[in-house]
């Protein structure tokens, strides 16, 4: 069974990595979306951006302005730490980019990411992106499309770096939301 889930996870990586062209133009944007490990600043320059927003039509710091800061940062933490710390270690899955793993059909020409030498499952970037969207639309239902859709970009950025497989990225995807949903499951029940 293992075996078969391997071969669907290296399909599928193997699918969106041929789908995706490794041109110049698409290499720096999604190189931009991993921004060499730190996808953080993506979402602080999204915050600040609301926050502005927010503050020409609401002026002053408002409750709702921390309690949104407070659970996003609670969010985003606990799915770093859940991730990077807890469950890579548990699962210790090599990366594509480890010389054992030369499985993958390409090879990434000039190394597009310096992919960090940890494990790979679950990815760290595609964690903390779904549970960043999943706060910022509890608190913003009408941009829940940008916020999805940004997410899914720093998620496929991860598989077009090379730097983690299919699987890495929906496992990410499904722990950060599900943190986040929790948080936000917490917070209605005080």
């Amino acid at each position: 069974m293992l075996n078969f889930l391997a071969y669907v996870d290296l399909g599928l990586t193997n699918l969106i990595i041929s789908v995706i062209p490794h041109n110049q133009l698409l290499n720096l944007f999604f190189s931009f979306f991993s921004l060499r490990g730190s996808s953080i600043f993506i979402w602080i320059i999204v915050i600040v951006v609301i926050l502005v927003l927010e503050e020409r039509k609401y002026p002053g710091i408002q409750k709702k302005d921390i309690k949104f800061l407070i659970i996003f940062i609670l969010s985003f933490s606990l799915s770093f730490i859940t991730s990077d710390y807890l469950l890579k270690n548990l699962i210790k899955r090599p990366r594509p980019s480890h010389p054992s793993n030369l499985t993958l059909t390409y090879e990434v020409k000039g190394r597009l990411a310096q992919c960090p030498k940890d494990y790979s499952l679950p990815s760290s970037h595609a964690t903390t992106a779904f549970a960043s969207a999943t706060i910022l639309t509890f608190f913003d239902k009408k941009r829940k499309w940008f916020y999805y859709a940004l997410a899914v970009l720093i998620s496929l950025s991860r598989i077009h770096l090379g730097c983690h497989y299919f699987f890495d990225v929906i496992v990410g995807c499904i722990v950060g939301w599900t943190i986040s949903k929790g948080i936000i499951f917490q917070l209605r029940r005080i």
